[in-house]
């Protein structure tokens, strides 16, 4: 039971605190090493993106590494473009980009989603926003209509054919350089798409992820957001490193030379960055890129609406009003767990499938991080369940297994609370609410396995809230 004990609990240190540490370690090395490089005067270190000429700017945004080159791995280091050295590139040098956007009877949100790209701080001229309907059955493709002509462009998918598929077929009609890819429910700050074109003017990034923030009806953060400043702080060090290991699906861009069709069963923005990884380029995150996303609250139909939230998006004349939600309103869980299934066994199903391609190529910093941030994360339900049965097991045996017995149990009793909605969304309500939401992601894990391993794939998806 001791061997249990220790070999669990030392797992789950190892993935939440011993991983993040160990990156934060090894970033703090390769920003020295750079530094002592480019005040060496016997190196000439590479010029910086604000260096550069606007031809070679504008070329950067076409270049990408050759796909089948396994001998091209990208170095680990900080780039030129880093986000402590990114200036802001004029909007004669930005490249063309093209948003992405596939929906399914998305008529709640659809409307301020466009609103939302159209108020986008980017010039009119260099940018397009591509919805494509996948097999829509309520008046998503009616409203999308109203603005075509207006930088946005309506493809229809007849038969449902799933979310990758829809991407595929946008990809291929995309007229930009760049592809932006994001959800219908989460809305860019004015200046997100801007950030993710000025870190690609890097030649050697292939992939730059946003980041998204979770507010509540009223706009503010939510008790969640916690742990996504965790992992945002995690990916900022991994970009360091090797590469990010997942982008934000709500906003990442990608040059749209290293785009390749995918198999309809894969999540796009999980092997995105072991695409890019593979073509010699690197995936990075970039904080600046704010997209913010409205959790656990229905929204109503088009055409109702509040005031600008006050979660540091900046109001302004053009910015376009917020769907209305429902005050005190409780997620259905069900429908996240099946959610949360299918996201996890198509992660699965890329982890399973790229981990021995990248171990072939001899990708080992990012098989590393990969095992660690994903597959070890993922088992963090079976890692506590052991650990706790065995430290009720060895209570008699002292103070140490008592404590932690005593923890989970605390913990357990929390989750509990947030699955039965008690104490509200604030305060110690908020966070037992985070518990519960905690526990159901990392069952979605599991069963998401489970399922894999029975053989069933998922391709089509329903909206949240549905």
């Amino acid at each position: 039971m001791k061997t249990l004990f220790w070999l669990s609990s030392g797992l789950l240190a190892y993935a939440f605190v011993g991983y993040p540490l160990l990156l934060e370690a090894g970033s703090r090395l390769v920003r020295r090493a750079a530094a002592r490089r480019a005040a060496s005067p016997d190196v000439s270190p590479a010029a910086p993106s604000s260096a550069r000429p606007s031809a070679s700017m504008a070329a950067s945004w076409h270049s990408a590494a050759q796909a089948d080159a396994p001998s091209v791995r990208p170095s680990a280091g900080p780039s030129a473009s880093s986000p402590d050295t990114a200036r802001v590139i004029p909007d004669a040098d930005l490249p063309t980009v093209s948003v992405l956007l596939s929906v399914f009877d998305e008529e709640a949100v659809i409307e301020h989603k466009i609103l939302n790209f159209l108020a986008l701080d980017y010039p009119a001229e260099r940018i397009e926003l591509c919805v494509v309907s996948d097999g829509c059955t309520d008046a998503t493709e009616s409203i999308v209509a109203r603005y075509a002509g207006q930088r946005v462009r309506l493809l229809r998918q007849e038969a449902r054919g799933g979310k990758t598929r829809a991407l595929n077929r946008a990809a291929a009609e995309a007229q930009g350089d760049v592809l932006v890819f994001t959800d219908a429910n989460a809305m860019f700050r004015p200046d997100c798409v801007r950030r993710l074109a000025e870190r690609l003017a890097d030649p050697g990034v292939g992939l730059v992820s946003g980041v998204s923030v979770y507010v509540d009806a009223s706009g503010d953060t939510t008790a969640g957001g916690v742990y996504r400043r965790y992992e945002e702080w995690i990916k900022s060090r991994e970009s360091d490193l090797f590469s990010i290991v997942g982008a934000d699906g709500a906003a990442y861009a990608m040059r749209r030379a290293l785009y390749t069709p995918l198999a309809p069963e894969y999540i796009n923005d999980l092997l995105h960055p072991v695409q890019v990884l593979l073509a010699g380029s690197r995936a990075v995150s970039e904080p600046r890129a704010v997209v913010e996303e409205e959790v656990d609250a229905p929204v109503a139909s088009p055409g109702t609406s509040r005031g600008e939230a006050s979660s540091g998006m900046q109001p302004g004349p053009q910015s376009p009003p917020r769907p209305q939600a429902q005050p005190d309103s409780q997620p259905d869980t069900g429908a996240e767990m099946r959610r949360q299934t299918r996201i996890m066994a198509q992660s699965w199903l890329i982890c399973l499938r790229q981990l021995p391609v990248l171990v072939r190529r001899g990708c080992w910093g990012f098989v590393w991080q990969m095992l660690s941030h994903k597959v070890l994360r993922w088992a963090t339900l079976p890692l506590l369940a052991v650990c706790a049965v065995s430290a009720v097991a060895l209570v008699p045996r002292g103070m140490p297994y008592a404590l932690a017995a005593a923890a989970l149990a605390g913990g357990g009793l929390l989750a509990w609370a947030g699955a039965r909605g008690l104490g509200g969304g604030r305060g110690w309500g908020g966070h037992a609410r985070t518990a519960w939401l905690f526990v159901v992601l990392h069952a979605a894990a599991v069963n998401g396995l489970y399922r894999l391993l029975r053989g069933q794939t998922f391709v089509t998806w329903t909206p949240r809230g549905d």
